[in-house]
């Protein structure tokens, strides 16, 4: 097997040409493709042909699997290795997957938990004539192009990341008992790459601690801009694997016709606890 790695640009994301995800992987191919994860933040295999147990297996060059977190009730199956994320209903007009249509803020998966994975997969089984591109952004560039004194300003502090699975909007501080949340570093330091990013976003990023409410709406819509980058934009095709690292990229979903069905496959790698960088 002859790995190739073709970056798409100098920002991040790469193609892996000469990998079937399929098949078991030897050592060699799996340090070209961490090594190839880490320096470029996103890959991706086109033409990939896998069933649901290939599939779950598909990442261990990165790790162990993650178990999903999504309630049972908001995603159709009960899998718990390999979530959908479709708009697709079944025959009694209840949601197969879970994400159905519209857009998705830029976000960080997993942050609102004491330990996020620390990568995501998916895979395209079913695609709309248009839309629905995924937007990823560069989070240690977002942290470096920030100010020096918003720098300071984030410096050490931790936010409040918080999700609920029911909206798409700026997460609420109310009801916190019976919505998953937790106090994530605002400026994370990568275990491997030892870069800082930056660790906030206008989905699940609710507060900043030492701030009060006002202050630190204040400094988040100061932030945010730096984080809502498009350094890559994925445009889909059947068959596309696409596995991002979640400690320093962000994304996001455009709009697609929602007549149109849209079916992916979702999976995580496990991570370990985020290191603070003050």
């Amino acid at each position: 097997m002859s790995v190739e790695v073709i970056p798409f640009s100098e920002t991040m994301a790469a193609e892996i040409r000469g990998v079937d995800l399929a098949q078991t992987l030897g050592a060699a191919e799996s340090k070209i493709l961490l090594d190839a994860w880490h320096q470029h933040l996103l890959l991706v295999f086109r033409d990939q042909i896998m069933d649901d147990l290939q599939l779950k297996d598909s990442a261990s060059w990165l790790g162990e699997t993650s178990k999903i977190s999504m309630p049972r009730e908001r995603r159709g199956d009960a899998d718990t290795e390999i979530q959908k994320v479709s708009n697709i209903l079944d025959d009694s007009g209840m949601p197969i997957g879970a994400l159905g249509d519209g857009e998705m803020w830029f976000h960080h998966d997993n942050s609102f938990t004491e330990v996020p994975d620390k990568a995501t997969w998916l895979y395209a089984i079913e695609l709309p004539s248009s839309g629905g591109n995924t937007l990823f952004g560069n989070c240690y560039k977002a942290y470096e192009a920030l100010p020096d004194k918003l720098k300071k300003l984030v410096s050490g502090r931790r936010v409040l990341q918080v999700y609920d699975y029911t909206v798409r909007t700026k997460p609420s501080l109310n009801g916190l008992d019976e919505t998953p949340h937790f106090w994530q570093p605002a400026v994370v330091r990568h275990p491997v790459t030892s870069r800082k990013a930056l660790y906030i976003d206008r989905l699940m990023t609710a507060a900043i601690d030492g701030c009060t409410e006002t202050e630190s709406d204040q400094l988040l819509a100061e932030l945010f801009p730096y984080v809502e980058r498009v350094d890559y934009e994925h445009e889909w095709q059947l068959g596309d694997y696409v596995v991002w690292d979640n400690r320093c990229s962000v994304h996001a979903r455009r709009e697609f016709p929602a007549n149109q069905r849209r079916l992916l496959k979702r999976g995580k790698v496990e991570g370990n606890s985020l290191i603070g960088a003050g």
